[in-house]
This record gives structure tokens, sequence and C-alpha cells, in this order.
């Protein structure tokens, strides 16, 4: 296993590929995943992206990328339009050597606010990645889908209905204290469906209406990357692990009766392990293991920035190597 970042960690300091390639590896970093074809090649330039990938190969790095939304209900203007790009893109992809390509098909909390049943855009994006089959066989492509703001049950629903032959799962390790879920179980629902990552941490606390949710560097929060490397790397021993770091607080509801009904899914065993990770967060920040929640999320980002990914690459290559993995 390699560790990596994403390219959305970097956002901020606005490099072209070459230069994200560049900068992720002079911080000893080994490789990079982007979010589009927007940040490569705005018009899907298959010789622009094999220079890319081959770049990234003489650097030594591993470096994949993603295509727009999946879900119809989220698409703007022309659906048949949008299409049209994805398997212009698909295509590029492969025939630039990239194959395992991320998407979402929940851009923030539409499982919770929409107008549209969220049942309905599932239904809807089973039905549209199903539309894509025929080119995602003949280019030998995956398009794995992200737990975005949506739960991995409903995502491993997808990739079943729809065969795990050309859908899988981009992992975030943390987006699942978003959905009240706890990181181990989860990884163990998707692990034999993941294929990329987002390797995020975090610490959970207790709000007035249920968590509260701030991002960390891996192995500065609850995140059990010891017991998830693992359970991951038993179905993809090469899984890319690439860092998602960023700050902002998000909140998960689960004092709501709304939110609860919302998630049927989610056991009360499960429900449990997540309360229980708010209650041994909430004593490390009484005794300082943690450091004050306000004070820190106030740092800007970018003076922290390298080391928190610094951290985070030493953390997970301990593990790894501890696992031989």
């Amino acid at each position: 296993m390699r560790v990596g970042i994403d390219s959305f960690t970097i956002r901020d300091l606005k490099l072209d590929a070459y230069q994200t390639l560049d900068y992720v590896k002079k911080l000893g970093l080994e490789g990079v995943l982007f979010g589009d074809m927007a940040e490569l090649s705005r018009e899907a330039d298959v010789g622009r992206l094999i220079d890319i990938r081959e770049y990234a190969e003489m650097l030594g790095m591993y470096v994949y990328s993603g295509v727009g939304t999946c879900n119809p209900v989220l698409v703007n203007g022309s659906l048949e339009e949008h299409k049209e790009t994805l398997v212009e893109h698909i295509q590029a992809y492969a025939e630039a050597g990239w194959h395992e390509l991320r998407s979402v098909i929940c851009y923030s909390d539409e499982n919770y606010n929409h107008p549209v049943p969220w049942k309905t855009h599932l239904n809807q994006s089973i039905d549209f990645i199903q539309s894509l089959r025929p080119v995602l066989e003949k280019c030998g492509s995956r398009i794995n889908l992200e737990n975005h703001g949506d739960g991995t049950f409903d995502l491993v629903r997808v990739v079943e209905a729809v065969g795990a032959d050309i859908c899988g799962i981009c992992l975030d390790t943390a987006n699942m204290l978003v959905c009240g879920e706890d990181p181990v179980l989860a990884a163990k629902r998707v692990a034999p469906y993941t294929h990329l990552t987002h390797t995020k941490d975090g610490i959970i606390y207790f709000s007035d209406n249920g968590v509260m949710r701030q991002g960390k560097a891996p192995g500065q929060g609850i995140v059990d990357f010891e017991q998830i490397i693992p359970i991951l790397g038993e179905y993809s021993p090469h899984l890319p692990l690439s860092i998602e770091d960023h700050k902002w607080l998000f909140e998960v509801s689960i004092f709501d009766p709304a939110w609860i009904d919302k998630n049927p899914d989610l056991t009360p065993v499960e429900l449990g392990q997540f309360v229980k990770l708010a209650w041994q967060t909430e004593k490390k920040l009484a005794s300082g293991e943690f450091p004050n929640v306000e004070e820190y999320e106030a740092i800007p980002y970018l003076d922290q920035m390298e080391e928190r990914l610094t951290f985070g690459y030493q953390h997970l290559k301990e593990i790894i190597n501890k696992q031989n993995l």
C-alpha cells in the first residue's frame, strides 16, 4: 500500500497537475487522487493525461482521478449531455491507462434535505450507472462511489445492484462519522468493494442535537486505522491510501427522531459504538489529550497543513509496515 493525498487537500495552493505531483513528492508522499478531468485536461486530451501519468510514474508516484456525479437528480442541465461527457472522460482515462475512477451520488446532505426522496436518488443512480455498463466494460473501468454525506449501507446497495465489476467504493474513512457509523464496522461492510480511498481522521463530541465531527490528520483522531487498514488490505493489498485533510465542523443530529428514521440500517449496536467514540473523545478533550476544539479550529489550515500531512503519512506507513502490507 502507498500513501498519498487527495488533491482537494491542497486546493488553496492553486497548483496545476504537474506542480501538485512535485509538491506532494517534496513532502515525501507517494501519489495523488485528483478530483476530476478539469484538474488535468479541460478537453479530455488523452496525450496530456498520458503525459501526467508518465510524469507521476517517473517520480515513483501513483495517480488517479474521477468523473462527475452519477446521480441524475443532481445533474444541472441536460442529462444526455452529462452522460456524453462522462463517457468521453471514461474513454479518455482508459486510453491513458486510468481505470479506477472516483464519483459521488451525494454532494452534501441530499439524503436528509432534498425535495426528491433519497430512495429516488438511489434508484436513478443505479439506473444511470447501469446505462454506463457498455463503455465501462469496453474500457475495463470502474466507477467508485465515495461516501460523501451518504452512508455506506446505501453505497453497498448501489454497488450490488449495479455489479461490482463496474462499480465500487471510494471509502472516506471519516465521512462515515457524519452518518453515525462506526468506522471499523463500516470498513468491514465496504472492504470487498473498496478500490480508492479518502483517508481521513476526525473526532466526535456531544452537541445539543447529537454530536459534532472535527476533521483531523490520520492518527490524530478516533479512526482506528490499525484495524481498518488490514481489513481493507485483505481485499485490496495495493489499495492507495489518499489522505484527504481539511478543517470544518459537521453536526450529526442523532438526538433527532427524524434523523433516526432516515437511517433505518443503523443498528442499535453500531449507534452504541458511535456514541462510545464520542464519550471517549469527551474524556480526551477534558484531559487535554485532544486540543480544545474551538482553539484548534481557529488556526488557519494552511498554517498546519504540511505538519498534518507529514504526521498522517508517518502514522499510516508505520501501520502498513507493521502489518507487512
